[in-house]
């Protein structure tokens, strides 16, 4: 799966001159993912300095948005808000205003609610230049107001596994993902006989992945006695367990793995919550990719990687630079052009070898496009709105050797799903969400 060919972008990284890593350890941010909850604040304000009437608009433009309060969008709206759903509403609406007032978009007096100097100038570049230019506005005021939390989530991630650029594994296994089925599990020690055979996939993902051979044994010893003086788990490996339970022990096991890996293997010295919310606004700046959706039977759970270096000189064009710190080393993100034909060949070689290895899981014509782009990411090393971009000039190139079939199957709102987990792909003015492709 992960392996992949890392030449390329170890070329380049090598090109880069090496820079101190920072040691300060970031703030927690807010307890909010989506980086639109700041425009939506500021175009209300904008409207009003009363706090009600902004919430109210907020709360219309959240809808409009399909801001939920995980990372995913929310697709369907109770058409009656329960008082535990405002409660949540509201709760979201301050975090976001508190958070704003620390980067001076917006200044509170008396009650009433402004927008600053910096706030209309925020507003503009989201309504004249777009999302990517707003949300890297917003990056430098987080970076210089929360101890630089991108900059320790890139350099950690090289300092981890600098040999596959950064990579960063975060393993979640199911009974019914490693072949264990859910009725067979009855007694305390047919638990312990699924914990350890998820210690020794673990174990084989890290050597895999990470290029490490350890022992997780005491570790699964740690999790199991903890399960059990919670009382979720009976002493006595004949006694059965209660099944009403085992839901809350797979959280329980999920949970102890994610922060085993975050804060011991890897050493982040910041809570599952905040690397969670950091990693997904890093996501959306184009900074780094994490995603629990590499369509890859061979590994289940998080993958995280940086699509940026830390850096004091880059010599490779493909990188751009987006940021200088105080210590003169700089963020360069990498964002190769399309006007580079050796771009344009990289991502339809890419494209098409996605899509071959998609087909081959898939067995069908059209493939999902969701999972064809992870993988295009994933080699070129690129966001995803840059994708986006590439797939639009692909489409429409006929110069290329390539023949792009872009349908629709079923768009999101015509599915029952509660929330939008991956985002169709927008060409010519239309979603398209399956692909198909044939090299002329």
């Amino acid at each position: 799966m992960i392996s992949g060919d890392y030449a390329r972008i170890g070329y380049m990284i090598s090109h880069l001159t090496h820079t101190p890593k920072t040691t300060r350890i970031p703030q927690a941010p807010r307890k909010f993912y989506f980086l639109e909850y700041f425009y939506i604040l500021l175009k209300g304000v904008s409207t009003s300095n009363q706090a009600e009437k902004i919430f109210d608009y907020f709360l219309e433009l959240k809808h409009q948005y399909r801001l939920g309060e995980s990372k995913y969008k929310k697709l369907t709206e109770d058409s009656h808000e329960s008082t535990n759903q405002m409660a949540r509403y509201r709760y979201t609406f301050d975090q976001v205003v508190s958070e704003a007032t620390d980067y001076k978009l917006i200044s509170i007096n008396n009650g009433e609610i402004e927008l600053t100097s910096e706030g209309r100038d925020a507003l503009q570049i989201y309504e004249t230049k777009g999302t990517i230019e707003f949300n890297h506005y917003l990056f430098q005021l987080m970076e210089e107001k929360h101890h630089e939390p991108f900059r320790y989530l890139i350099e950690t991630c090289y300092k981890v596994n600098a040999k596959k650029s950064g990579l960063l594994i975060f393993p979640i296994y199911s009974a019914y993902r490693l072949g264990i089925e859910r009725d067979s599990l009855k007694a305390s020690k047919d638990i312990k006989k699924y914990f350890q055979t998820l210690q020794n996939r673990i174990e084989e993902d890290i050597s895999k992945h990470l290029g490490k051979n350890i022992s997780l044994k005491k570790e699964n010893n740690d999790l199991i006695q903890k399960i059990a003086e919670e009382g979720l788990l009976p002493t006595s490996d004949s006694q059965a367990f209660d099944p009403k339970k085992y839901n809350t022990i797979l959280r329980r096991s999920r949970d102890f793995w994610l922060k085993y890996f975050l804060q011991t293997l890897y050493e982040y010295q910041i809570s599952l919550d905040s690397f969670e919310i950091w990693a997904y606004r890093a996501k959306q700046i184009g900074l780094l990719h994490i995603t629990e959706f590499y369509p890859d039977p061979s590994f289940y759970g998080k993958v995280v990687y940086p699509l940026s270096v830390i850096k004091t000189v880059s010599k490779s064009e493909s990188f751009q630079m987006f940021y200088e710190y105080r210590d003169a080393s700089k963020l360069y993100l990498h964002q190769p052009s399309w006007k580079n034909e050796n771009t344009q060949e990289e991502f339809v070689q890419s494209l098409h070898q996605a899509y071959l290895d998609v087909r081959q899981l898939a067995k069908t014509y059209f493939v999902s496009l969701p999972n064809v782009k992870e993988r295009v990411c994933y080699a070129m090393k690129i966001p995803e709105y840059l994708f986006d971009q590439f797939l639009s000039q692909a489409y429409n190139n006929k110069r290329l050797r390539i023949s792009i079939s872009l349908e629709v199957d079923k768009l999101p709102d015509e599915t029952k799903v509660m929330y939008l987990r991956r985002e169709p792909v927008m060409v010519d003015g239309k979603y398209r969400n399956i692909i198909a492709i044939d090299l002329a």
